[in-house]
């Protein structure tokens, strides 16, 4: 009975052996092996050897097929993501302004910094605006019309012609312009501060609602703010961060060791079946030469 079974048994040894020393000769040896100053032929393995030619395939195949700009795009834009960012951002506009500055500094002096600069500029454009507004034609203008309608027909309006109210309001206009334009900043500025400290207390999403924008307004704009941006700076991004470049550079800094590591890791189980079917062959090569 024993002499039946010898050789189906020796054929699943030959191939079990055969297989795994193929399965490790992928890694093994890891470097090129020398006899007499000879390098030993099948040294280092495929892998090591096609190290470079690996990583460059990888790269190609993971930017070309597994991480497009149009799977992120798609995954970016699923209801649950955008759901998600919509969330998040409605939590950041009922958010007091104020956090977000203190966030963007790193202490107390920072914070008075930024926040003073701040009133500073909305000050001085405040200030520059008012400016550019003509006082002296307004007073002029105006003033006449009020004096003239005010004193028409009374006994000081007899002294008053139009002439003398034109001469005494283009003086006074003319010098209320002046001293506007030079204390304009000074009078606005702790009034701006107050009011922008008010501001910065207050949050966005009332704001928003109390100018009219609705709840739901505004969570559709946030949508559609995000959608536009996903589909306008993904495929820059994509282009610019070169996938299969930094998976090329990942691989090809890997020592072989770690590169093993990681394929065996994750295909451990096909490489043992492969093993096992090279057993499995082998038996039934041998069963076969029985029979024949």
């Amino acid at each position: 009975m024993f002499r039946y079974i010898i050789a189906p048994l020796i054929g699943a040894l030959i191939g079990y052996c055969t297989n795994c020393i193929a399965v490790k000769m992928l890694f093994r040896p890891r470097r090129e092996k020398y006899i007499l100053g000879h390098r030993i032929p099948l040294t280092p393995g495929a892998v090591p050897k096609g190290k470079s030619r690996l990583a460059r395939a990888v790269g190609e195949v993971i930017s070309t097929y597994l991480v497009t700009d149009k799977d992120i795009e798609s995954r970016a834009l699923a209801g649950e993501t955008e759901d998600a960012i919509v969330d998040r951002a409605m939590e950041l506009l009922h958010a007091d302004i104020d956090s977000g500055f203190r966030a963007a500094t790193n202490s107390e002096e920072e914070y008075e910094a930024l926040t003073g600069k701040l009133d500073d500029i909305v000050t001085e454009r405040i200030s520059d605006d008012v400016r550019s507004i003509n006082f002296a034609d307004i007073i002029k203008e105006k003033g006449g019309q009020i004096i003239n309608e005010q004193l028409g027909g009374s006994m000081i309006g007899m002294f008053l012609n139009p002439e003398t109210v034109r001469g005494l309001l283009g003086s006074i206009s003319d010098n209320m312009g002046v001293y506007i334009s030079e204390h304009c900043y000074k009078f606005l500025a702790p009034e701006v501060s107050i009011n922008m400290g008010k501001l910065r207390r207050d949050n966005v999403y009332n704001i928003m609602t109390g100018a009219g924008v609705s709840d739901d307004e505004l969570r559709a704009k946030i949508r559609e703010i995000y959608r536009k941006t996903v589909r306008a700076v993904v495929p820059e991004v994509i282009s610019k961060l070169d996938i299969a470049g930094m998976v090329r550079r990942k691989i090809d800094d890997m020592e072989v060791e770690q590169l093993e590591d990681m394929v065996m890791e994750v295909m451990r189980k096909e490489l043992n079946t492969i093993v096992n079917l090279g057993a499995l062959i082998g038996f039934l090569l041998g069963l076969i030469n029985l029979i024949f």
